[in-house]
């Protein structure tokens, strides 16, 4: 009964078609109505079992007043029309919500500046920033942050940005980043556990990096470099020097070869490397990673292979939702691990216009991290080589409007390990329609 109710409820809350909303005057209107739903997990205390949240987003944008544009986002996540039972005992799906008891709550997520001139632009104010050390899948709320900065294109090919970012904001999934993919590591996105300062709420780096009562620290400045050779090859530099925390070098080379018949073959590569810089105060770091992937691309089907190593006497300190390995899947990121070999191969097949099924398959090798599941309780120690196979449905009837269904069969690499039962059987809906 529950889910043909939720059926009828997203259809009903669907207009006939989807389009941008853009006025006479030059304004923009953007909207985005998302809802989540579980269907089933593994009942073990582990498995994300029970939740059905949702996200409604509301944008607009000024006209473009020679070159200069400003945003701004309201955004607002909860339980959907009380579907979630907090109170069954069950596994709540933490991840779908910015509060323990899914009421619901909005956040000012956006308000921005950008100016676009010629070869320059500039920008500042809170966002959502797409960088490898900043972006992330995301369930319901996204991440946020206050930043500031500008690019420059010296020649037509290259193009350089600096910025600095003073402040974050842990979205929904943040929790499920910290407890149940980063395992209490502080390796996949949250180094801090999100509930203990706040969600949808912006925070200090310092804090959001180290915690409650850490040391005052200047932010992050970033700049990169991204270049494009011409012949389907680019190359995009990042360094991130986290003042008194860390400094994190990034690139990825990519090249496309075209193979006729609408085909291709992508190549890529990527180096991250994590130091502690300044006052240290996350302690010594000392972490590598190198991957290599290899996609192959046809009008109806697609399938990719891919490999990373890291490496160092230390995981990596991935404080600030960044997930730019090649081999990361649904609910694991152990790549970013002390001492992984990971990899994995995924398909997507286009069954007719609108329906696509993709499938990917992950393995990685026991690391030398300890963990605490759900950032609480002893060390647990890797037992066994951990894997996630990944199955997915995506439809989409119209512009605008997404369903997706998802299974998930992962183990932990703490399987076992203080006689914990660390699998996962996780079945999940989604429907997204935005404008």
């Amino acid at each position: 009964m529950r889910k043909k109710q939720l059926a009828l409820i997203m259809a009903s809350l669907l207009p006939a078609s989807a389009s941008a909303m853009k006025f006479d005057n030059g304004f923009e209107l953007q909207g985005q109505f998302k809802a989540m739903h579980v269907l089933s997990a593994e009942d073990n205390g582990y498995d994300p079992y029970e939740g059905t949240g949702y996200l409604a987003k509301l944008k607009v944008l000024t006209p473009d007043y020679d070159g200069l544009r400003v945003g701004a986002a309201g955004y607002l996540n909860g339980d959907l029309l009380g579907f979630t039972d907090f109170y069954s005992g069950h596994k709540l799906a933490r991840g779908m919500f910015v509060n323990g008891d899914g009421d619901s709550e909005g956040q000012l997520g956006e308000v921005y500046a950008r100016y676009e001139k010629d070869d320059f632009h500039a920008f500042g104010g809170r966002m959502l920033l797409s960088t490898p050390l900043t972006e992330n899948s995301y369930s319901l709320m996204p991440n946020f942050y206050t930043a500031f900065g500008g690019g420059y294109k010296p020649v037509e090919q290259m193009e350089l940005e600096v910025m600095h970012i003073t402040e974050m904001s842990f979205g929904s999934r943040a929790m499920t980043d910290f407890g149940l993919i980063g395992e209490g590591t502080g390796t996949a996105g949250a180094a801090v556990k999100p509930d203990t300062i706040g969600q949808a709420e912006f925070h200090d780096i310092d804090l959001i990096t180290l915690g409650p009562g850490a040391e005052s620290t200047d932010g992050i400045t970033a700049g990169s470099l991204r270049y494009d050779f011409g012949n389907k090859m680019k190359l995009e530099v990042w360094d991130y020097y986290a003042h008194d925390i860390a400094n994190n070098f990034y690139a990825d080379l990519s090249k496309v070869l075209p193979l006729g018949d609408k085909r291709k073959l992508k190549l890529s590569g990527q180096l991250l490397a994590q130091t502690d810089a300044g006052a240290a105060l996350a302690g010594p770091l000392d972490f590598n990673l190198a991957g290599v992937k290899a996609a192959y691309v046809t009008p109806k089907w697609s399938g990719f292979a891919a490999f990373t190593n890291s490496s160092g006497d230390s995981a990596m300190l991935n404080a600030w939702g960044g997930d730019p390995a090649y081999t990361s899947s649904i609910f694991s990121r152990n790549e970013y691990r002390e001492n992984v070999n990971a990899w994995k191969v995924g398909f997507k097949y286009k069954i007719m216009q609108g329906l696509a099924f993709v499938a990917s398959h992950a393995r990685y090798s026991e690391s030398d991290t300890l963990g605490k599941v759900g950032g609480v309780g002893s060390g647990l120690t890797a037992q066994d080589d951990a894997d996630e196979t990944d199955l997915v449905l995506v439809y989409k009837p119209r512009k605008g409007l997404t369903f997706k269904t998802l299974y998930a069969d992962r183990t932990s690499e703490y399987d076992g390990s203080n006689g914990k039962d660390l699998s996962q059987g996780h079945w999940r809906l989604v429907m997204n329609y935005a404008f």
